[in-house]
């Protein structure tokens, strides 16, 4: 099996005069997230009582896979059909948002857009809620369609099967047959269990307990992907096969008298940690999409394709590739790779600006940022839990950190002890948090108005509920709450103090 590594690939959909345009067909999802707490336990029945401090909406299916090629560089149309709902009207803002063409995104009466919620607490999965109503799209919208795709030009088309009735074999059947017409690749993302639906298709991209499930086989025993690959070849003629392995990474099993490839390719997985995989397999379908409609080999498609798997799978909730995060990702020097980043306590360390710059990316606006501030003078193991429990309130802590002269005018002489580089270096060493920025004023609360972090946290021997003219008043709390977060106090661990600890060392 050729399992070598290539040099990393440049972005091929980009090389020509104009990007690729892509046509996407199949099932549209709308990703809903209720994210919130749960704090205490029903009086009506045993159950966690959930309070929701934070509602998001993402594309999923078809639209996750269109989403990908925009935001990835490419063209994109996608053809498909919602419900005269709600849902729908806010999938096709969704899409409207990044700049995709909704003209052929249908609503139709006859059933709901396709609605899965997620209720998370700190960004962990509770229970999923599903609305849908499974059942193969009538023949008028069949035809819709079928005229939309042979009215635009396009490089390759995506076909997105999630089984939820847009795709009757019968289309499935003339959207095939139309790719074949133009000469244009079409691949296919396929559920269900009988493959042969998808003959003609230049590549189908299951993963491993979708082949298993299509060849009647046990996910639990141990098929390789080289022999899953040959069997749904030879079970349903299929022509280029690529079966993604999750962490045991992908494997290309090509057609027979492939000019591009003869043998197995197996690319082992990029090592990452692994946040959510929603979306991970719309991101590999899109990303080999683009690179076959610029004609890439398909070596350098799949080292695309894996190298952009990685950095979803490091997302919360289902999310896209964008161009400027793969782009880096593929020309990152080979002695610094992804999958293995020099840790540095520098990292962390950063101004204002860079920070709020940084928590307002796209790829982390699902995740909730904690914000605590402090001295923290001679390190010690309060600090350490007090900021372990910070960060368990959120998905990032924010550790804003006072200057030596704002340490000076707070405490006097001869604080700090620590001058404030050091003190900075010892909180970015620690695993729990994620930023530190100084701060030179007399409060934090210019920082937490530039930062607006969903989660203000601070020692219990302040009041979180006090007026702010009151001594014992949370900095900020009344900022934080005026766009929707939360003030938390969290209890200090008794005697353990920077001035217990420097009495305790002078003897006193």
């Amino acid at each position: 099996m050729d399992s070598k590594t290539n040099p990393a690939p440049s972005i091929p959909w980009l090389v020509g005069s104009r990007p690729p345009r892509i046509a996407v067909v199949g099932d549209v999802i709308l990703d809903e997230y209720l994210d919130g707490q749960v704090n205490r336990i029903s009086p009506e029945a045993p159950v966690p009582v959930h309070l929701v401090t934070k509602t998001l909406h993402g594309a999923g299916g078809a639209a996750n896979a269109a989403r990908n090629i925009k935001l990835a560089g490419g063209d994109v149309m996608l053809l498909s059909v919602i419900g005269t709902d709600e849902a729908g009207r806010n999938l096709r803002n969704l899409l409207q948002r990044d700049q995709i063409d909704t003209s052929y995104l249908q609503a139709v009466n006859d059933r709901p857009t396709i609605r899965k919620t997620r209720i998370t607490s700190s960004s962990h999965q509770l229970v999923r809620v599903d609305w849908e109503r499974v059942h193969p799209i009538s023949q008028d919208v069949q035809d819709w369609i079928m005229n939309g795709l042979k009215s635009i030009e396009f490089d390759a088309l995506l076909i997105s099967d999630y089984g939820k009735g847009t795709l009757p074999i019968s289309l499935l059947s003339n959207l095939l047959n139309l790719a074949v017409q133009r000469k244009v690749p079409a691949v296919v993302d396929p559920k269900g269990r009988d493959f042969s639906k998808y003959l003609h298709a230049s590549l189908i991209t299951p993963n491993r307990k979708e082949a298993c499930d299509a060849l009647g086989l046990d996910p639990a025993e141990d098929h390789s992907g080289e022999e899953l690959g040959r069997r749904l070849q030879s079970t349903f003629g299929l022509q280029n096969v690529l079966v993604t392995m999750g962490p045991k990474g992908m494997v290309l099993v090509p057609q027979a008298g492939s000019k591009d490839t003869k043998n197995p390719i197996e690319l082992p997985a990029v090592a990452r940690e692994v946040y959510d995989v929603s979306g991970a397999g719309d991101t590999v379908v899109a990303v080999m999409t683009l690179c076959l409609a610029a004609r890439a080999p398909m070596i350098d498609a799949m080292h695309i394709a894996n190298t952009a798997a990685a950095l979803v799978v490091a997302k919360w909730g289902t999310q896209p590739i964008r161009l400027d995060e793969l782009t880096e990702a593929l020309h990152r020097h080979p002695d610094a790779p992804i999958t293995k980043p020099v840790f540095s306590t520098q990292n962390k360390i950063s101004t204002r600006e860079a920070v709020r710059h940084q928590i307002s990316d796209p790829s982390l606006r699902h995740k909730k940022v904690v914000f605590t501030n402090g001295c923290f003078d001679i390190l010690h193991g309060g600090h350490v839990a007090y900021l372990e429990k910070a960060r368990s309130l959120g998905d990032l802590l924010v550790v804003g950190v006072n200057t030596d002269e704002s340490v000076r005018a707070l405490k006097g002489a001869p604080r700090p002890y620590v001058t404030a580089s050091d003190r900075m270096r010892l909180l970015a060493a620690l695993a729990c948090v994620d930023f530190v920025v100084p701060f030179g004023e007399s409060t934090p609360l210019d920082l937490i108005t530039a930062l607006a972090p969903d989660v203000l946290v601070k020692g219990a021997d302040y009041d979180k509920d006090a007026p702010a003219t009151s001594a014992k008043a949370i900095v900020g709390a009344d900022v934080v709450r005026a766009h929707g977060g939360t003030v938390e106090a969290i209890e200090l661990v008794p005697g353990l103090s920077t001035t217990a600890l420097v009495d305790r060392i002078r003897g006193h």
